[in-house]
Order: C-alpha cells, then structure tokens, then sequence
C-alpha cells in the first residue's frame, strides 16, 4: 500500500466516530473538537459549563435554603423550585437543538474534511 493512501486512512474521520462522541460526550462539545470545529466546541463547553453551574449554585441554594426555612413559607419554595426547573430546561433544550443541528451537519463537514486531507495528501 502506498504511504500516502496509508496517511489518508490513518487521518481520516468517520461519522460513526463523530456520532458516538456526539451522542456520549455531545454536551461537552467533543465531537466539534473531532471535527476540527474548535470555536463551536468551545462555545458548547462554555455554555454547558454555565449553565450547570446555574444549576448547581441554585441547587445547593435551594437545598440550603430548604434545611434553613423552618417557616414552611411555600410560595418561597414554588419560587426556587420553578427558578431550577426553568434554567434546567432552558439548557435541555438549547443542548439539545444544538445537537441535532450538529448531528445533521456530521456527514458534510466530514466529506469536506476528507477532500481537504486528499486533496493535501495527493496534490490533487
């Protein structure tokens, strides 16, 4: 086998690599970090790791607060319980669109990217 074609399949990506990093570490932005997407990547990291820390900070708030208040006031409780839930959802949905846009996207910026490693490798 020739050296170069032994490069190429040596560098080449795969959607099934993409898709298993997509759907296992996708929160995180591991398959944009595959795909050579760097700014994507870093931007879903961000995002991810804000928003669960909102989540955390309100969760350890509203646990604290919880064990604190002995009044039983409920409406204070249904506050908290609705901020957590909102910003919870608010990330669900925001990852999850952002994945699928991203699972659609996987075949296309791989073919690109095999062209460009090709067409580098080959002279082409």
């Amino acid at each position: 086998m020739d050296r170069r074609m032994v490069e190429y399949e040596a560098k080449k990506q795969t959607p099934l690599v993409a898709y298993i990093l997509l759907v296992v570490f996708g929160v995180v932005g591991a398959h944009n970090f595959y795909l050579g997407r760097r700014q994507q990547a870093l931007a879903q990291l961000v995002f991810s790791a804000i928003m669960a820390g909102a989540m955390l900070w309100l969760f350890v708030g509203f646990a604290s607060a919880e064990m604190a208040d002995v009044s039983g006031d409920f409406n204070a409780f249904v506050r908290r319980a609705w901020t957590f839930y909102a910003i919870a959802t608010i990330w669900g949905i925001g990852i999850f669109a952002w994945l699928v846009v991203n699972a659609i996207q996987v075949p296309k910026l791989i073919a690109e990217h095999n062209v460009r490693l090709h067409e580098r490798i080959f002279g082409e």
